[in-house]
């Protein structure tokens, strides 16, 4: 994994700081800092901050339970607690351990306020790792009304009874990688990942649960609150797009498809993200979301000859030659289990998701599985 190290970071930071300074209006300010969000991200917290608080619409005046009683006792304060308090390796190394003890105690408040401000929302798990990320770089004071924005402008799709919703929106992933690279799309299909689980803790988390450099985050934070609550899916596009040679090298089968699509964002160097960014705004620009129903009854169409083709011609792409650097940079250098080991439990796992998956339109899965840890 590689932290974002532009060497024109120093030019955008002045950029930005005089983009400040001017007292520009805010319909001004806001599209100028909307392409800065696109382009190059904020850099740093300080910019960050103040960039977030004019393109997020929040207000001071909401009301919030301040009921002790009443925050204890939602039905999931609990659940929350539990959550929040794994999230110890989500901090930067230089909190104490109080000051990540106090800030696990306001982010469980600033969620439980939330749920109780919307009944009608559900959490789910992995709404507190992007919860985080916002307590981060806003602090406390700043957090919940832009949270609760945040929550309603992009992330409420999430939080509906079931994952009906989820579901239905992370269907568009194969038909947009079908768009890009469609030897890869028909290539996943046959090989049983067309479900695309793999890809559920991006979207739902903004990658906050599968990334650990929070540099690389937040760099996504910038581009995903200006834009479609499905940006997170484009990026996820592009993503298996820029690795497309690499998928087609394994197997075609769930087991070393699914494990290796797993684990692809974490070891993306930083400015490796910077070339997916700028292919995802192009891709959105050129399938808006608006266009993505027809992209999927498309797919479905492939699916259908798909289903009915052979697979025997579907071999994997061996290479003779060195392998790249990509490839390089994503083979794990250790394995605690053996390879016969691994293929077992992958897909027994595959296997237990795909049948909630499809049965999600009828239940809660947060009361099942922690979907999120399962990639971990």
């Amino acid at each position: 994994m590689g932290t974002i190290n532009n060497e024109n970071n120093p030019l955008i930071i002045d950029q930005l700081k005089t983009l400040f300074d001017r007292h520009l209006k805010k319909n001004e300010l806001e599209k100028k800092l909307i392409s800065y969000a696109k382009k190059t991200g904020f850099i740093n917290n300080i910019y960050r901050k103040q960039a977030w608080k004019v393109l997020i619409n929040s207000s001071d005046n909401e009301h919030y339970s301040s009921d002790k009683k009443q925050l204890e006792s939602h039905q999931y304060f609990e659940q929350t607690k539990l959550d929040v308090i794994r999230t110890l390796k989500r901090f930067p190394p230089n909190y104490t351990e109080s000051e990540r003890s106090e800030l696990q105690d306001e982010l469980i408040v600033i969620i439980t306020k939330i749920l109780v401000k919307h009944p009608e929302l559900h959490y789910y798990q992995g709404y507190h790792d992007i919860c985080l990320t916002f307590l981060l770089v806003l602090g406390n004071d700043s957090c919940l009304s832009i949270m609760d924005s945040i929550t309603i402008s992009h992330l409420k799709y999430f939080m509906e009874p079931t994952m009906e919703k989820t579901r239905d929106s992370l269907s568009y992933l194969l038909p947009l990688i079908n768009c890009i690279n469609s030897e890869c799309a028909e290539y996943m299909e046959r090989g049983g990942v067309g479900h695309v689980i793999f890809a559920l803790p991006w979207f739902i988390t903004w990658y906050s649960h599968v990334l650990d450099d929070l540099d690389i985050i937040l760099r996504l934070y910038d581009l995903f609150i200006v834009s479609d609550y499905l940006m997170p899916l484009y990026i996820a596009a592009e993503i298996v797009n820029y690795y497309g040679d690499e998928v087609l090298s394994k197997d075609c089968d769930m087991a070393n498809l699914h494990q290796y699509l797993s684990y692809l964002p974490i070891e993306i160097s930083g400015e490796t993200w910077e070339k997916i960014i700028e292919r995802a705004l192009y891709l959105i620009k050129i399938h808006p979301p608006e266009t993505l129903d027809s992209l999927h009854t498309e797919w479905k169409i492939k699916c259908e000859y798909i289903e009915k083709s052979p697979n025997q011609f579907y071999v994997p792409r061996r290479k003779n030659n060195m392998k790249t650097n990509n490839e390089k940079i994503l083979v794990k250098q250790s394995h605690i289990l053996s390879r016969v080991m691994l293929w077992s439990v992958t897909f027994a796992v595959g296997g237990v998701l795909i049948y909630l998956w499809n049965q999600s339109s009828t239940m809660d899965l947060n009361k099942f599985i922690n979907l999120g840890d399962l990639y971990r």
